[in-house]
């Protein structure tokens, strides 16, 4: 039995269960049977349901947040959106519903509504993960490298087996120059996630302090990890420019292009050599 069907039995328990009640509970415990399975379509009727077979219950809220979990997984952002809102128009400082709408918002490449979301949440929760994650991305993509890092610090101090505190830390320090400090974040990084983002940026930093040794070891692991990885093909071509081998720079740089590498990324790391 989940919390929230708990919720509702000893809500129902104590007032007296009555049909409808019992029939608002049926829903519920069906809607919790097709989310366990990920059944979203099964998931958002059986919820839908029991939001109309009683209304007015003042623990409709969890309901609607459950709702907007199950549209969101469907892909139905606007859908999340409107159920997230209702939610918090019945408990407005719920600081777990705000920052799940702000992921939706996020997905919708809306980040000033994320952001809003974001920091109400962490005013009434400071100590959550993903918002100090999600700002702390925000503010490092928008330039804001003091604040950032403030944010980094924050979740790597709460929790730090969390990865993407130390790419995070990893990226501060390498825009600070101090590339120390960076390889160290970025190798810890890696211990506890490896990840495609992780590797790459250990491997542009062993390039851009002139390690390129190093930086050919880590890339050769990385391939074998990541053999469709446009991003390392493009550092291969970067490596193999350094070493004058300019035709397998642009056969690289074509791999890196036909494998979804970023061609902005790709015209400032490997700009077409002119014959």
């Amino acid at each position: 039995m989940t919390k929230l069907k708990r919720i509702f039995l000893l809500l129902f328990i104590c007032a007296g269960i009555n049909v409808s009640a019992q029939t608002y509970i049926q829903y519920v415990d069906s809607a919790d049977y097709y989310i366990r399975r990920e059944l979203w379509d099964k998931a958002e009727e059986m919820t839908v349901k029991a939001l109309r077979s009683m209304p007015a219950n003042k623990l409709n809220y969890l309901l609607w947040s459950n709702l907007g979990d199950i549209r969101s997984r469907k892909g139905d952002n606007d859908g999340a959106l409107q159920a997230f809102d209702i939610a918090l128009a019945s408990n407005p400082e719920n600081a777990s519903i705000m920052a799940k709408r702000a992921y939706v918002y996020l997905s919708k490449n809306d980040v000033e509504n994320a952001l809003n979301d974001i920091d109400n949440s962490l005013r009434i929760d400071s100590v959550q993960e993903w918002p100090l994650q999600a700002r702390a991305n925000i503010r490092m993509n928008e330039g804001k490298y003091t604040e950032a890092e403030k944010d980094f610090r924050s979740l790597n101090s709460l929790y730090p087996d969390n990865p993407e505190a130390y790419t995070g830390l990893g990226k501060i320090a390498s825009t600070h120059g101090d590339s120390k400090e960076a390889e160290k974040c970025f190798r810890r990084a890696l211990e506890l996630k490896d990840t495609e983002e992780t590797r790459f940026l250990l491997i542009l930093l062993l390039i851009n302090i002139n390690d390129v040794p190093k930086a050919k070891e880590e890339l050769l692991v990385a391939l074998k990890r990541y053999p469709r990885s446009g991003n390392l093909y493009l550092l291969r071509g970067v490596i193999h420019k350094i070493n004058f081998e300019n035709e397998s720079a642009m056969l690289d740089r074509k791999i890196a292009l036909d494998y979804g590498a970023s061609p902005e990324l790709v015209g400032k790391l490997l700009p077409s050599i002119k014959k």
